[in-house]
């Protein structure tokens, strides 16, 4: 059983792999190339395929082939700035580079978060750093996320294997609020000023397609399934479910700016999303069955 998930995965990440490969190569970007395009779109297919096996791992929908292509499908028209994936250049590397960072350091928080050892902290704190400080869309809603999960723990916490990534995260939240304290920041105090920042926001939001699949997906489930089905998903994806929720709190303030506001929305109902339609796929399948 083992061995046929491992060929399992082989072969759809290979396909994904070897299917965005062949598609940059055949349709060139316009203007022409930045480097060399053997290289670039060898980097570039390697980097999606990347992206998808993070979050197919972290989601659990990298049992079957067609789990793991539907994960890679949805990220191609889903995911915040994936216009800028396929450009061919540094910029569509770093901006693959910095989705991959999400869904890794979530992974690895749930692994450690229960665990009990002394090594390797120094190393989980900067990953805690360099996660939440190169990612102005999802820092703040991922550090007040843990921030509530460390006060749900407070008993323990300390002795958990985890606490260095949180203080990490803390840590790169500050350095990217600091850096951003300027008057545009200050005048988030005003209250018309957080209104207007909160009506563009929104409005900007429901112009997404994954914003408004996410508001639908989740009321369909609640209508169909009930409260307590909702709550069960949100209890398994809970780390998913407090950075949306935070993620949708803090948009009033705004204090990295709308856009990146925007897309940390974005990005977190793009894994909650996620998360519904593979609970959704599983009722299907098994009720097939």
């Amino acid at each position: 059983m083992k061995q046929s998930l491992v060929w399992t995965r082989t072969v759809a990440y290979s396909f994904i792999f070897f299917g965005v490969w062949g598609g940059l190569a055949a349709f060139p970007p316009v203007g022409g190339y930045m480097w060399e395009p053997w290289t670039i779109n060898f980097l570039t297919a390697l980097m999606f395929t990347l992206l998808v096996w993070l979050t197919a791992r972290l989601l659990r929908t990298d049992g079957t082939i067609l789990g793991i292509v539907a994960t890679a499908v949805f990220i191609i028209f889903f995911c915040p700035g994936e216009e800028a994936f396929f450009i061919r250049d540094d910029a569509g590397l770093l901006a693959i580079a910095s989705q991959c960072i999400v869904p890794f350091f979530i992974s690895q928080y749930n692994r450690v978060s229960q665990k009990d050892f002394h090594r390797w902290y120094l190393l989980m704190g900067l990953m805690g750093v360099f996660c939440s400080y190169t990612h102005n869309g999802i820092t703040i809603p991922l550090c007040l996320a843990f921030v509530w999960l460390a006060f749900q723990r407070r008993e323990r916490f300390f002795r958990q294997a985890c606490w260095p990534m949180v203080v990490g995260v803390i840590i790169g939240t500050a350095m990217s609020v600091w850096q951003r304290m300027d008057d545009s920041l200050t005048a988030t105090a005003d209250p018309e000023v957080m209104v207007s920042v909160t009506s563009i926001a929104l409005k900007t939001l429901w112009n997404t397609k994954i914003f408004t699949l996410s508001i639908a997906l989740t009321l369909y489930v609640y209508l169909k399934e009930g409260r307590k089905q909702l709550i069960y998903i949100a209890g398994r994806r809970y780390v998913i479910a407090l950075c949306t929720s935070f993620s949708l709190l803090t948009l009033p303030f705004a204090p990295l700016g709308i856009e990146n506001a925007v897309n940390g929305v974005c990005f977190f109902t793009m894994l909650w999303t996620l998360s519904l339609c593979q609970y959704l796929s599983l009722k299907y399948f098994n009720k097939r069955l």
